[in-house]
């Protein structure tokens, strides 16, 4: 008779469940040390990785704000000949165009983010966008101070502080 509130249904009470064995614990600790160690990074690169592909997502928002931007303000001249194509045909389309570009490559550093090597790729994909926002800061540094003090490009060197 089935009563509600019961653990077990009619027709599984009849089924035995092997209890787990007392060794059970002592089977997980048997396991050498560096075989726990192993286990452990390879379980904290997964979540690594992870975070880096934020990261990367987060540079490439960074990115195509910019790149928006300095197209509007004119500063601009795109040498990607698909992404100039793009620009000239409005927002949506480049921002699609990005999104889908960082989805077909983000994907497989999601999929096999428990490779080492996926690990390394995606440290080395980070640092790149993240010396792209750095050059996109010089950029906007040089235009603002070329629109601020009225002067020429060659002019540029003596105001930063490395021409002569």
């Amino acid at each position: 008779m089935f009563f509600p509130g019961a653990t077990d249904t009619p027709c599984m009470t009849s089924l035995s469940t092997p209890a787990l064995s007392e060794d059970f614990d002592s089977r997980i600790h048997e396991r050498p040390w560096y075989g726990r160690f192993v286990n452990w990074i390879a379980e904290a690169r997964s979540h690594r990785v992870i975070c880096l592909v934020i990261g990367i997502w987060l540079f490439n928002v960074f990115d195509l704000a910019l790149t928006l931007l300095a197209h509007q303000q004119g500063l601009l001249d795109e040498e990607n000949p698909l992404a100039r194509h793009m620009l000239e045909n409005g927002t949506p389309s480049i921002v699609l165009f990005k999104v889908g570009l960082l989805m077909i490559g983000t994907y497989p550093l999601l999929r096999f983010r428990r490779a080492r090597v996926t690990e390394l790729g995606s440290y080395v994909i980070l640092v790149a966008y993240a010396l792209l926002a750095v050059h996109w800061r010089e950029c906007y540094e040089l235009y603002t101070i070329t629109a601020t003090n009225h002067v020429h490009v060659a002019e540029i060197g003596g105001l930063l502080g490395t021409g002569s």
